[in-house]
C-alpha cells in the first residue's frame, strides 16, 4: 500500500507543475453551481439547493440545515451519539455522495453501507453546501446514485478575517469554535478549529468531537494555480444500538461505544495550456479509523438469536486522482474529458462475544477502480441547450457504464426555465456489507438505478422563485436487510419510487421565506410494501425577518409524515407523523459582537425518527460571537 502511495504522490507532484486548477474565491453565485458537472460552470436547477451559510438560519448543527432541503429526509436515532443518516427522495444514505471540498467522503465501513455520517461534522467554516438531487454516477461514480452533497469550506481572502465563538445550552451542551484567514505572504490561507460537547439530551446519546480545517492558495506560479485543503475530525460517543428498539424498548442497557478518527486532505492544480484548453488534476485522500464496541441486541420476535455482543476496529484509507480537460470547441460547444483512479484498503478486525467466549473476525478488502469519463454540452439556441454524459469503470472484477442525458429549454423573456434528464446509475457493496461477520455477505451485487425525471424553474417578478420536480427511478438488486433467526444483507429485485418535490424562494421588504412540500412513494416490487424509513410526505418552511441591521429573527418548521420502520423488538411498525419547529435570534451589540438564541423543538414535541429512540425535547442554547 505505501509504494501505491508513493506513486499516487510522484503522479500528483509531476502533474501540479504544468496543471491548474481554478478555485474560485468566496461563494459562487447564487445560480451557479459547481458540483453538478465537469464543465466550467452549470445553472442551477430545479433539483438543486443551494445553502449559503452566511445568509442561512442560526441551526444547531449541520443536520438542522439539510433539514430544509425538499425531498431530504434527515433520520437520528435520538441525540447526536447516534449515526445521523440522510434520505435522498426515497434513497438509502449509502446512494448520496458526500464530498468535503470536493473529496470523497463516504464512509463503507459503518452501519449504513456507505454513508456518511453527519453527526461527527462541525459547523465552523462551512461556507456553503451544494445538494444535487438525483442520479451523478456520470460524473461521480458509483455511490452517486441518489444526490451529491458537496460541502464547501471557508477560503482566506486578501483581508484579515478572524472569528471566535462560544455557546452553551441545557443537558450539558458547550460548544466553542474560532478560525483566522487572510493573506499569508503571496498565498492566502485559513485555518479553524472546533470542540463540541454534546451534553446528553437523549438517555445514553453523548458525543464529544473536535474538528480541525485548513485551506491555503498559492500565488499562481508560471500560469499555475494550486491550492489545498484538508479536515480533520476526532469523536467519541456513545448511544443504543441499532435496532435495538433504543431508551423505550432496549432490554440490555448498556450502551454502544464509538471512538472515531476521520481525515481528509485534497490538492488541486490548473493550467490554461490554450485559450480554448484548460487541464486539471485533483487528488483526494480519505483515511478513516473508528474502534467500537457494543453490547448486542437481545432476541426478538424477528431474530430469536438476537444480535452478539461484538467489537471492531476497523480501518480505511482512499486514494483518489481525477485529471480532467475541459474544451471549447466552437462557441456554442463545450466538452470535457479525463480518467480517474480510486485505490480503496481497508480491514477491519473485531469480535464476536458468546458468553464468556470471543470469536475473532477479520475482513480486508483492496479495490482499485479505473474510470473514463466525457461530457458535452451543445448550445442549440440561445435558450435551448443539450448536454450528456458517461463514465465507464473498471475495478477488474466487474465493469460499468453510467449515461445521462439533459435537455434545457428557457422560456425568452418570461423567467421560465424546463429541464428534462434521464440518468443511470451504480453502487457497488460497501466494505461493511461484504465483510460484516453478521449480516455480511462477500457475493453481494452492485445495485443499479435508472432515473427519469423534469422540472421548471419560474421567476416570480422581484419576489423571488419557484420549484418543480417530479421524478421516477427504479433501482434493481437493492441491498436490504432481511430480518430472521440468521439476519443478513440481501439484494432485492426491484425497487420503484416515484415522487414530486417543490419549493418557494420569496423575498420581500425585511422578510424571506422558503415553503416546501414533498411526495415520495418508494416499494419493494416484490412484495409490494413500501420502504422502510421513507416518509411519504414531508413539508416545512424557513422564516427569515431582519427588521433592521442588528436583528436578525428565524422561525423553521419541519414537519415528517408517517412511515414504517423496524427493529428487533418490535419488527416492523408504523411511526406517526411530526412537527418540529426551531427558532433562533441574533443581536449585534456592535458591529463586531453578536448575541444569540436558539430554542430547538420550541414546542417541546415528543416523537420518534427511529423506533424507541425518542428525539429531545426543547434545547435552548445561547452564544456570543465576535468577529474582525
Amino acid at each position: 500500500m505505501k509504494k501505491l502511495s508513493d506513486r499516487i504522490a510522484c503522479i500528483f507532484l509531476c502533474g501540479a507543475a504544468f496543471l491548474v486548477w481554478t478555485e474560485k474565491a468566496g461563494a459562487a453565485p447564487e445560480n451557479i453551481i459547481v458540483t453538478a458537472t465537469r464543465l466550467a460552470d452549470e445553472q442551477a436547477g430545479s433539483n438543486v439547493s443551494v445553502i449559503d451559510a452566511a445568509t442561512a438560519r442560526n441551526p444547531g448543527s449541520v443536520v438542522d440545515l439539510l433539514r430544509d432541503i425538499p425531498g431530504v429526509f434527515v433520520q437520528q436515532s435520538g441525540g447526536r451519539g447516534s449515526v445521523v443518516s440522510l434520505f435522498t427522495r426515497g434513497a438509502k444514505p449509502n446512494f448520496t455522495l458526500v464530498l468535503l471540498d470536493g473529496v470523497k467522503a463516504n464512509d463503507p465501513t459503518n452501519t449504513r453501507g456507505g454513508s456518511y455520517d453527519f453527526s461527527t461534522l462541525d459547523l465552523n467554516d462551512i461556507e456553503r453546501i451544494e445538494f444535487v438531487r438525483g442520479p451523478a454516477s456520470a460524473i461521480y461514480g458509483s455511490d452517486a446514485v441518489g444526490g451529491v452533497i458537496n460541502i464547501i469550506s471557508r477560503r482566506g481572502g486578501g483581508t484579515l478575517d478572524a472569528g471566535l465563538k462560544a455557546e452553551g445550552g441545557n443537558f450539558g451542551y458547550a460548544r466553542i469554535a474560532g478560525h483566522v484567514g487572510g493573506p499569508v505572504g503571496g498565498a492566502t490561507a485559513n485555518l479553524g478549529l472546533s470542540y463540541a460537547d454534546n451534553g446528553m439530551p437523549v438517555d445514553g446519546s453523548t458525543l464529544k468531537g473536535t474538528n480541525l480545517d485548513a485551506s491555503l492558495a498559492l500565488p499562481q506560479i508560471a500560469g499555475t494555480s494550486i491550492s489545498f485543503n484538508g479536515r480533520y475530525g476526532g469523536s467519541i460517543a456513545t448511544s443504543f444500538p441499532d435496532s435495538s428498539g433504543g431508551p423505550r424498548l432496549a432490554t440490555r442497557r448498556s450502551l454502544d461505544h464509538r471512538d472515531i478518527e476521520e481525515g481528509v486532505f485534497g490538492a488541486h492544480a490548473t493550467r490554461d495550456v490554450a485559450r480554448w484548453w484548460n487541464m486539471t488534476l485533483d487528488y483526494g485522500f480519505y483515511d478513516r479509523g473508528s474502534n467500537g464496541t457494543s453490547p448486542g441486541v437481545a432476541p426478538g420476535a424477528q431474530t430469536p438469536s438476537g444480535i452478539p455482543a461484538n467489537g471492531d476496529n476497523a480501518r480505511f484509507t482512499r486514494h483518489q486522482i481525477t485529471w480532467t480537460n475541459r474544451l471549447t470547441l466552437l462557441p456554442e460547444l463545450e466538452a470535457a474529458l479525463g480518467v480517474d483512479m480510486q485505490a480503496e484498503h481497508g480491514v477491519d478486525d473485531g469480535f464476536l462475544a458468546f458468553g464468556p467466549a470471543r470469536l475473532p473476525t477479520h475482513f480486508a478488502v483492496n479495490r482499485t477502480l479505473w474510470a473514463g469519463f466525457a461530457q458535452a454540452r451543445y448550445q442549440v439556441t440561445p435558450a435551448f441547450s443539450l448536454s450528456g454524459s458517461g463514465r465507464y469503470d473498471d475495478t477488474g472484477a466487474m465493469h460499468h457504464f453510467s449515461p445521462q442525458l439533459r435537455a434545457d429549454y428557457a422560456l425568452p423573456d418570461s423567467g421560465t426555465r424546463f429541464q428534462v434528464s434521464w440518468a443511470k446509475a451504480y453502487k457497488l457493496p460497501s466494505f461493511y456489507a461484504l465483510g460484516n461477520p453478521i449480516v455480511g455477505d462477500p457475493t453481494l451485487k452492485p445495485e443499479d438505478a435508472e432515473n427519469f425525471e423534469g422540472g421548471f424553474t419560474q421567476d416570480l417578478w422581484t419576489l423571488g422563485r419557484w420549484k418543480v420536480e417530479g421524478f421516477a427511478t427504479n433501482y434493481r438488486d437493492l441491498i436490504d436487510f432481511r430480518p430472521g433467526a440468521v439476519p443478513k444483507l440481501v439484494n432485492l429485485s426491484t425497487v420503484h419510487v416515484r415522487g414530486l418535490e417543490t419549493s418557494l424562494e420569496l423575498a420581500w421588504s425585511t422578510l424571506s421565506a422558503t415553503p416546501r412540500l414533498s411526495y415520495t412513494n418508494a416499494r419493494n416490487q416484490l412484495t409490494g410494501a413500501s420502504l422502510r424509513d421513507v416518509p411519504s410526505w414531508l413539508a416545512g418552511a424557513s422564516l427569515n425577518w431582519r427588521p433592521d441591521p442588528a436583528w436578525n429573527v428565524s422561525f423553521d418548521l419541519n414537519h415528517v409524515g408517517r412511515m414504517v420502520d423496524n427493529s428487533i423488538p418490535t419488527a416492523d411498525v408504523n411511526l406517526p407523523g411530526h412537527a418540529r419547529a426551531d427558532l433562533a435570534v441574533e443581536y449585534k451589540v456592535l458591529p463586531n459582537l453578536a448575541l444569540r438564541l436558539g430554542v430547538d423543538n420550541i414546542f417541546d414535541r415528543h416523537y420518534e425518527d427511529v423506533v424507541g429512540f425518542s428525539a429531545p425535547g426543547a434545547i435552548v442554547r445561547g452564544a456570543i460571537s465576535a468577529t474582525l
